[in-house]
């Protein structure tokens, strides 16, 4: 697993936890979800980059997220890209404010958490 990813992985954790001065401050803050959604995201999305610069660099190359997903079925079993499509959809619906939606639950972001540590394992 790739440094940069175990770091946003621990940082997300530690929030979910209430540990450390940043998951400490974020539980108190109240913006903590957002946050805690956009560090798990941005592991899955650095996993993947790295995973398309092992396997195709010419896909790597390519900006689109939503693209790479697509793509990953191709590379991997139906169930690991599908399962990566659920929790980057889900994670970035939950990074943007809308007015007439709630955060996501500490369980929600928990299982995300989860779903997205064993997909950097799998890829």
């Amino acid at each position: 697993m790739n440094t940069q990813v175990e770091r946003y992985l621990a940082a997300a954790d530690g929030m979910l936890g209430g540990r450390d001065r940043a998951g400490a401050s974020a539980v108190d803050g109240g913006w903590w979800p957002k946050a805690c959604a956009c560090l798990i995201r941005l592991a899955l999305e650095t996993a993947l980059d790295e995973f398309w610069r092992r396997t195709a660099p010419e896909v790597a190359a390519y900006g689109s997220g939503r693209t790479k997903l697509l793509l990953l079925r191709r590379r991997r079993d139906r169930a690991l890209a599908r399962e990566a499509a659920y929790a980057w959809s889900t994670l970035s619906r939950a990074t943007h404010h809308h007015c007439y939606e709630t955060a996501p639950t500490h369980a929600e972001l928990r299982r995300l958490h989860d779903a997205v540590t064993v997909l950097v394992g799998g890829l």
